[in-house]
């Protein structure tokens, strides 16, 4: 059962392309060159967010993450070497840049978990317009998605926001059944059919991808206990479900599995810690 998850990770400041897409494949228990800095920027990008500062929607001037943005600033960087002869191409910028925000956003939000979250590591880079200026700028940064996976407007600072129990706080929930289709984020006190429960690292992003049976037998008794952990009990109307990455998304620092608990009908609520107890439909 093949699926594809959409998660919007860029902004290209100045420029035109659609946001890039993160593949991924879907099972179930059930039978159906750059260099990066996290301090401040140089002279050379003056006026373009530092880290701890924040934007809003393409205007990369930072703002006070006290007011509506849409991406917090982690790191900065800048294109060298043969990238910065010319503008680089998408999939060369992702594969070189954003492993390393992947890891920058870890360390900012407090928890390597946070692809179990609705937040998520975003990168912006100077469009051919600002290209054209002499820019060679680029930024990590971590955002919110909203429902279409898109950097949702918001205020306040999301720094350390996974300590202690936040991930539970952001903890993505999906409408849709996540080993039918792409996860479609949804509060967890909306309806819902999946929630995103453990993460199962398959390696790194220099190693060669594992096979689709090396990820199925890692994932069915992973995900199968991590369900029953996070329910508090085994039980016959809940079952496991699991997502991995293309070779495109592995090669960006995608190197876990995700396992999902599903449900046949939508809940009404998070089921962590709810044992026996009906679920709450």
């Amino acid at each position: 059962m093949v699926a594809v998850t959409v998660t919007s990770c860029v902004t290209e400041v100045d420029g035109t392309a659609a946001p890039p897409t993160t593949h991924a494949v879907a099972g179930s228990t059930e039978t159906p060159a750059p260099s990066s800095d996290s301090r401040a920027p140089s002279g050379d990008d003056e006026g373009i967010a530092a880290p701890g500062e924040c934007v809003d929607g393409n205007d990369p001037t930072p703002v006070d993450c006290e007011e509506p943005h849409t991406v917090e600033i982690t790191a900065t960087g800048s294109f060298g070497g043969a990238m910065a002869e010319e503008p680089p191409g998408r999939d060369e910028i992702f594969a070189a840049v954003f492993p390393s925000c992947r890891q920058e956003a870890a360390d900012y939000l407090g928890s390597n978990d946070f692809d179990l979250t609705t937040l998520s590591a975003w990168l912006l880079w100077a469009g051919e317009d600002a290209w054209a200026r002499g820019e060679r700028w680029y930024r990590c940064g971590v955002v919110e998605l909203d429902k279409a996976n898109a950097a949702k407007q918001r205020t306040g600072s999301i720094r350390h926001a996974l300590r202690g129990d936040g991930v539970h706080a952001y903890r993505l929930c999906s409408l849709t059944a996540p080993a039918e289709e792409s996860p479609a984020p949804a509060s967890c006190d909306r309806p819902h059919r999946g929630e995103a429960v453990a993460l199962v690292p398959m390696g790194e992003r220099t190693d060669p991808m594992p096979s689709e049976q090396d990820f199925h037998s890692a994932a069915k008794d992973a995900c199968e206990k991590a369900v029953v952990d996070y329910l508090g009990a085994t039980r016959d109307d809940v079952s496991a479900a699991w997502r991995w990455p293309d070779e495109t998304a592995w090669k960006q620092g995608f190197n876990n599995l995700t396992c999902y608990l599903q449900t046949e009908k939508p809940v009404m609520a998070s089921l962590r810690g709810i044992k026996t107890k009906p679920l709450p439909q």
